[in-house]
Formats: C-alpha cells, structure tokens, sequence
C-alpha cells in the first residue's frame, strides 16, 4: 500500500502544479498534527494512504461538479445577456416596421373611405332612381287597368251589335232580284210598302250614285216614281250598294244626316217587319234590313269614342311602358354599378381592417418588447457584473476546492483550535503562495 501510494504521489507532482504539491503537503501537515494531537489531548489522529486518496477523489468530484454549476450559471446570464441585447436591436426594427404599417394603414383607410363615399353617392342616386321607377311602375299600373276596362267596355259594345248586323244580312240574304222586279210593276203599292223602298233611298243617299241628293245630302225626290226609277232601275247594283252599307259603316263613313232622315221611317207604326212582309215579302226583307243596319249604326257610333278612347289608352300604356323599361333599365345599370363599387368597398375595408390589425399587433409587440427590455435593464447590468465576477470566481475555484476537499478529508476529527491551525496557518498560506507563484510564472 505504502508502495502505492508513492507511485501515486509521484505521479502528482510530475506536473508541478499547486494542487500536486498543495496534496502531499496537506497530508504532512496532518500527520505531524496528529502527533502534537496525540501529546496534547491524549486522542488519536488516523491518517492513512487510503485517506490520501479519498481526498484526491473528492477533489476530482468536488471540483468537476462546481465548474460545471459555475459555467452553467455563466452560460444562463450570457445567453439572457444575448437576448436581452436582440430584444433591444429588435425594438428599433420594430418601430422602424410599425412606422411603415401605420402609414400603410392610413393610405388604405384613406382608400377606404373614398369608396364609401362613392358608394354612398351612387346609393342616393339609385333610391332616387329606383323611386322614380316604382313610381312609373304605379302609372303603368293604372294605365294597364284603364285599357283593361275600357278593352272590356268596346268588346261589350260591340257584341250587342253582332246580332243586329247578322239580322240585317240575314234580311238582305231573303232578297231576290225577280221579287224587287215585280215591285216595279205596281202602279201604285200597298200602305207602307212604297214608305220602305223610299227609305232604302234615303240609307244610299251620298252612298249609292243611283239616288240623286241636294247639296245638304238630303233625298231630292223619295217618291213611289222616283224609287223605281232609281232603284229598280239596276236592281242587281241596288242589292249590292245596300250590302255595302256594313263597310260604310265600320268605316265611320255614313252620312249623318241620312240617319237623322231615316228616323221618321223607323217612328211609323206600319214599318214593321211582319206587317210589310204580309203585303209585300220583298219590301219586309228591305224593312228588316233597314231597322237592324241602323240598330247597327248606332251602336257603332256610340262605341267609336271608346274605340278612339282604347286606342289612344293603348298608346298611353306602350309610351308609359317604354319609360318603365327605360327607367327599369337604368336602375340595373345604376344597381350593377354600386354592386361593383360595393365589392371593391368590401375589399378596401379588408385590407384596412388588416392593416389596422397589423398595426395594433405590431404595437403590442413592440410595447412588449419596450416592456421587456426596460424591465431587464437594470438585471442585464447586475448580470454584467454577474458573469465577470463568475469568470474571475472561476479562476480562484482550484484552491477553494482543494481547501474545502482537505478541510473534509483530514480536518474533520480535530478540535475547534487545531482545525484553526492547519487551515489559517497552514493550508491556506501554501496554496496563496503557491497560487501566487504560479500566476507569477504563467
């Protein structure tokens, strides 16, 4: 053991350093301590190799796990050193980003609200608009509804005159040529008879160039003779020019004053259908024929202001229509317009609501930041000062060791006093020396 022991020792002080020469010292010291131990408080001291290399061990330990606590200690504050350096580069980055944002935010909030302005502008324009096309709408509407009753009111009208029309077709359908031939024969006719074919000369009048007329229009001549002569005449162009009378008719054409000279005929009691046509079947065809063409007449007459009245309200409704359609039109231009204002209106307010957002987020951050860096001012200069008083501690970490190690390893048994001894006039003025020494040559 003893050999051991010298081989180990030796093996220390090949590298002349103060912990070689500071471990065999110790354990000199302390043995010649244990002697004084021994003569003065009659107790033993045992000091063998094997307390030798307890102590070398757990100076190896000791020391291995305090410079590692030292440089993990240093490498805490120099890495928030780090940080806290970036944190206050990263603070003038971030007002130098966040002076652009909000100029950025400003110009879109500005584009923004040029659109809304827009948009406002043309939505005022297209109520207006819309306004006045509901307001067209409510004309046509009305004017629909007048052409609807009145639409009605003709066609009503002009039905109760279908039958009287197909009455007096039907009658001149009962006419032949040979019976109208043999009127002509008589010298003189039957009561009411001669009374109808003078007022079939009268209904010609200005119509048929066989009936000769006054300049006023009226008949010149409507007796018994003269219907012969001009009727009877050409009795083929006689049926022909009453049937052309419907045509005259429809075509507003009919002398006036026939039908005010016709109505004398009509107010006789003998003009009568039946009557005549038992005295002359030929002259009841012509009486029936006389009544319904003007039954006719009439109600084609009253019904010619409504027809006029119709059309004009059908013009008014087409006119009033176009205008609608015109109006109508416009508004969905105007409306298609602010829809695509609106869209550009949602983009803009996107974007600045981005922007905005950017903005506060980029506040926050750097008000963080600020925050951080004031609050750890004051630490990163006491970490400064941390981190060098660490590295200068870390130089003096050798002899403390050594120091704490032997105190440990050898001291431990003695007595308040002799403790005092080996390490205040022993152990610490070798190692300062040594240190001292050491410094001095490196």
């Amino acid at each position: 053991r003893r050999r051991r022991h010298r081989h180990h020792h030796h093996h220390l002080l090949l590298h002349h350093t103060p912990p070689s020469r500071f471990l065999p010292f110790s354990f000199g010291a302390v043995q010649a301590a244990s002697a004084d131990f021994q003569r003065v408080e009659r107790r033993f001291v045992y000091m063998t190799p094997k307390s030798y290399l307890e102590l070398l061990k757990l100076y190896g330990n000791l020391l291995a796990e305090k410079r590692t606590a030292q440089e993990a200690n240093i490498n805490r504050l120099s890495s928030g050193l780090t940080k806290l350096r970036e944190t206050a580069k990263s603070v003038a980055q971030l007002q130098t980003d966040l002076a652009i944002m909000v100029e950025a935010a400003e110009k879109k909030k500005e584009v923004s609200e040029g659109i809304a302005e827009v948009v406002a502008r043309e939505k005022a324009i297209v109520e207006v608009e819309t306004a006045k096309a509901q307001e067209e709408a409510a004309k046509v509407a009305i004017v629909q509804e007048e052409v609807g009753t009145k639409q009605a009111d003709t066609a009503a009208d002009l039905a109760k005159a279908e039958p009287a029309v197909k009455a007096a077709m039907a009658a001149l359908d009962t006419l032949n040529e040979k019976d109208i031939g043999m009127c002509k024969t008589m010298g003189t006719p039957p009561p009411g008879v001669g009374e109808v074919f003078s007022s079939t000369m009268v209904l010609l009048a200005g119509i048929s160039k066989g009936v000769p007329v006054q300049k006023n229009g009226k008949v010149k001549d409507v007796s018994w003779g003269a219907a012969k002569k001009c009727l009877m005449g050409d009795i083929k162009g006689y049926i022909a020019d009453l049937i052309s009378v419907k045509d005259v008719v429809d075509s507003s054409s009919f002398p006036e004053v026939n039908r005010a000279q016709i109505q004398q005929y009509l107010d006789m009691e003998t003009f009568d259908v039946d009557i005549i046509t038992g005295k002359n079947s030929a002259a009841g065809g012509l009486c029936g024929f006389v009544i319904n063409i003007i039954v006719y007449y009439d109600i084609v007459t009253t019904v010619e202001p409504k027809r006029i009245a119709l059309r004009e309200a059908n013009e008014q409704l087409e006119a009033a229509n176009n205008k609608l359609a015109s109006v109508n039109a416009f508004v969905a231009e105007l409306e298609e317009k602010l829809a695509t204002l609106n869209a550009e209106f949602d983009k803009a307010n996107k974007d600045k609501t981005d922007a905005v957002n950017a903005v506060e987020s980029g506040m926050r951050k750097l008000d963080l930041a600020k925050r951080l860096v004031n609050a750890l001012a004051s630490n990163g200069e006491m970490w400064d000062i941390a981190v060098a008083q660490m590295t200068a501690d870390k130089e003096l970490l050798v002899g403390d060791v050594l120091l704490a190690s032997a105190f440990i390893s050898y001291v431990g048994p003695f007595t308040k006093e002799f403790r005092e001894v080996l390490m205040a006039t022993k152990f610490t003025p070798f190692l300062m020396k040594e240190f001292q020494a050491a410094v001095g040559e490196g």
